[in-house]
């Protein structure tokens, strides 16, 4: 009996001209996910006030989000020539890395204008968390075989709808300045501030938050189509012709 073994996304059957050693793609999107949740994780403890933004804790996850990025892209660039199907892998980096780059870009950014949490960007920055951890939960799918993972992308992907209405609501919908600041007591402008400067400065985060959503949701459909293509076998076609596919199983006979 002839059954195919899907192993970890990323891996795959390489043509004869390949190099020996293909990087492991899977694990590099895998800590790039993982560091888009601690990002968002520590980003909501800073708006809380449980976290400075400026602690050594969020300046270390900066530093790793910048070796991440360096290490990875020399990786792709180096399969680029070899592996045309990699344009995937490097859209699919690069939009989390743009996600963790506006994560950390909104956490340095809190209290400067706001004497206290703003309950609204608490409720997106968790809403941004669970798209992130449903991305790294579909990608640990593939790796263990999975072809199930479009419940994980779609829900990545609805966080763009949810954080444009939380954006809508609040912003958009506020027939002056002074709703922003009176919907909650505790988001009132700091000290020497004006609500009109806060105002704009929220209307900045929330315009921030909201295209962090719509990065993830886009690394998502990525995801998706994957999950897609070992739903359909797509992938022993792109084995067969010699093709470079995220996911490319080999044939295990037993």
């Amino acid at each position: 009996m002839t059954t195919i073994a899907i192993p970890k996304i990323v891996q795959r059957v390489r043509p004869p001209a390949f190099p020996a050693e293909t990087p492991d793609f899977f694990s590099m999107i895998d800590q790039q996910a993982r560091m888009v949740v601690n990002l968002a994780r520590t980003a909501s403890e800073v708006l809380q006030g449980k976290e400075s933004a400026h602690s050594l804790r969020l300046l270390d996850l900066e530093q790793r989000r910048e070796e991440l990025q360096r290490r990875n892209r020399a990786a792709v660039d180096s399969m680029l020539e070899l592996c045309p199907g990699v344009e995937e892998i490097h859209w699919t980096m690069e939009t989390l890395d743009r996600a963790a780059a506006g994560l950390f870009r909104a956490a340095r950014s809190f209290h400067q204008l706001l004497s206290g949490p703003d309950e609204v960007a608490g409720q997106m920055l968790g809403v941004i968390q669970k798209a992130a951890e449903s991305l790294q939960h579909g990608y640990a799918r593939l790796a263990n075989g999975s072809p199930v993972a479009e419940c994980d992308a779609d829900a990545a992907m609805a966080s763009r709808h949810v954080l444009g209405r939380y954006r809508a609501q609040t912003l958009w919908g506020s027939a002056d300045q002074s709703s922003v600041s009176s919907r909650d007591q505790s988001s009132v402008p700091a000290e020497g501030r004006s609500p009109g400067r806060t105002y704009y400065w929220l209307y900045e985060l929330y315009e921030n938050l909201n295209d962090i959503a719509q990065e993830l949701s886009g690394a998502g459909a990525i995801l998706k189509g994957w999950s897609r293509q070992l739903s359909a076998g797509l992938h022993d076609q792109n084995a067969r012709t010699g093709m470079c596919s995220p996911i490319s199983p080999p044939l295990v006979t037993s």
